[in-house]
């Protein structure tokens, strides 16, 4: 029973180091077909066997409960690694990775989508930004006195419309 814990161990270990080395050289892997079909799924993986690099038959549930044990990032680091791997080896043969239309378009929607909000908050303090400028402007036309109090009026006004310009534009001020 011990001996066959060890091997189940040695073969999450090695599966995991074999993932990592196809996601690094992926054209090594790319014209192994029996691992390419084993990548596809995570039972897949699991039924993988390379005696040379001691990757033996496991069933899910083991790989499952001793990648939690046994790596950090536990069984769901190891299913991203396998999902990543087969990425590697699909770029690597096809030059770029498949994806849905479906799925590309709904990407290409939600950064779109968010580029939007991000646009619409940036024009709303600008326009109040803008605002508050043609109230100064105006204060100022219509004050009297001397030219030194109107200097120092302005150049107090200007480095906060230059504090909120830099908040819009930077995120600081």
């Amino acid at each position: 029973m011990k001996k066959n814990k060890e091997s189940n161990q040695r073969t999450i270990l090695a599966t995991e180091a074999l993932l990592l080395e196809i996601i690094k050289s992926p054209d090594e892997f790319k014209n192994n077909d029996v691992l390419t079909k084993a990548l596809k799924s995570q039972g897949g993986l699991a039924k993988y066997v390379d005696a040379e690099r001691h990757i033996n038959t496991i069933s899910i549930n083991t790989v499952k409960s001793l990648s939690e044990l046994l790596l950090e990032q536990g069984f769901e680091g190891f299913d991203t690694l396998r999902t990543n791997a087969r990425d590697s080896i699909e770029k690597a043969l096809k030059g770029k990775i498949k994806k849905s239309n479906e799925e590309s378009a709904r990407q290409k929607l939600a950064s779109t989508e968010e580029m939007l909000v991000i646009t619409q908050q940036s024009n709303f303090l600008l326009n109040t930004v803008i605002k508050e400028m043609r109230g100064h402007l105006k204060a100022m036309a219509l004050q009297d006195g001397r030219d030194e109090e109107r200097l120092k009026r302005y150049k107090d006004i200007n480095k906060k419309v230059e504090a909120q310009l830099n908040y819009v534009n930077y995120g600081e001020v």
